[in-house]
């Protein structure tokens, strides 16, 4: 299938079909669904040599015309992260893979100390002492629904949740893809349809514009990170377990200042540093952030390597009034930024998405 025929053909089906459901379910069937439907956004589309990847990022409180993403990858690897070494899962013929969590051993002993309500949305757990997440076989489906992967490399760890994501073999026609899509869809329970996930009824963060605005840079035109720490700080400190949010903290000493983007405290006396990788504004500047991977580790190793300092540690806990020694380090990326598996080793850090912070959000909420 040449990819614009895979373009063609997914524009056409997840239009069609969560136009149905959005019609259909939340007026006819509401007091049946277990909570309120949140539908994808963005449908980025990624070609690669020898496979089409589709995946569906954003969470939105209406079902609105997917907006289309088309990029390039050079692998199937490189768009997973995935470098060589054993699979924790490998994925031969056809793979449907839901309400699940893929995790290397030592990524997925961090989650329930890192986030209090990821126990909710683990789901079936695929856990192995492999050094890569997935291993692809030519000419197959794989489908990931509303699944987790816990992905780490030495100190690194990377969490993406995807709302739904397929690869499959460029060999294979797109009639035979488009059965598959519908058959698929056809599969689903009526009241849990594809391409959606429920949320809390009655939940105040859903109905704000903070929420409405984290998928990719839509809201974020003229946001600077102090006015989305702000607007973000209950879905940050929910999702963290945290009670205290500083944002943009100064932190003066010997060598200079540097500025993380916030300061978590977390309910358990740990402390997060970290940066927002997103394309916000800096205060008086006219473009938007742009920074890699690669230099929001980087700028995190500067931040923890402050706090190695006695007389710094000193000095925020009398500007701020925390106690902050060997904290984690967060980097937080668009939902649809690739991170290569050179990335995740060089980083130290932790790196999640904000679609995966909302995801972690619903579910501590629920």
């Amino acid at each position: 299938m040449k990819p614009t025929e895979f373009v063609k053909v997914n524009t056409q089906f997840w239009g069609d079909h969560l136009k149905s459901v959005s019609d259909h379910l939340p007026g006819s069937h509401a007091g049946e669904l277990p909570g309120q439907l949140l539908y994808p956004r963005l449908m980025v589309l990624t070609e690669t040599p020898d496979w089409n990847i589709v995946e569906l990022v954003g969470v939105s409180r209406e079902y609105r015309a997917l907006e289309v993403r088309r990029q390039k990858a050079n692998s199937i690897e490189e768009y997973f992260g995935l470098a060589d070494g054993s699979p924790v899962l490998s994925l031969p013929g056809e793979n449907i893979v839901k309400d699940a969590t893929v995790a290397t051993d030592a990524a997925r002993r961090e989650l329930v100390d890192w986030f209090p309500g990821i126990e909710k949305i683990l789901g079936t757990e695929y856990v192995g002492p492999g050094d890569q997440l997935l291993k692809f076989a030519p000419g197959n489906y794989s489908t990931f629904d509303r699944v987790l992967l816990a992905h780490s490399a030495g100190r690194a760890v990377r969490l993406h949740w995807t709302f739904f994501a397929l690869s499959i073999h460029r060999s294979e026609p797109a009639g035979k893809y488009l059965d598959f899509l519908r058959n698929f869809a056809n599969a689903a329970p009526h009241l849990d349809p594809v391409g959606t996930v429920s949320a809390p009824r009655g939940d105040e963060a859903l109905k704000s514009e903070a929420f409405a605005s984290t998928y990719l840079a839509h809201g974020l035109q003229n946001a600077t990170p102090e006015s989305f720490l702000a607007e973000h700080e209950n879905i940050l400190l929910t999702a963290f377990d945290a009670t205290r949010l500083i944002p943009r903290p100064s932190l003066e000493g010997p060598d200079g200042t540097v500025t993380p983007d916030f300061i978590l405290e977390r309910a358990d006396g740990t402390h997060i540093v970290g940066d927002l990788g997103l394309p916000l504004r800096e205060a008086g500047k006219k473009h938007r952030r742009s920074a890699t991977v690669g230099e929001g580790a980087a700028q995190l190793a500067k931040y923890a390597g402050y706090f190695d300092e006695a007389e710094n540690r000193t000095f925020v806990q009398t500007k701020y009034g925390v106690e902050v020694s060997e904290p984690r380090k967060v980097l937080v990326v668009a939902s649809h930024q690739t991170v290569t598996a050179d990335d995740l080793t060089d980083a130290a850090a932790e790196i999640i998405d904000y679609d995966t912070i909302l995801r972690l959000y619903l579910a501590a909420k629920s």
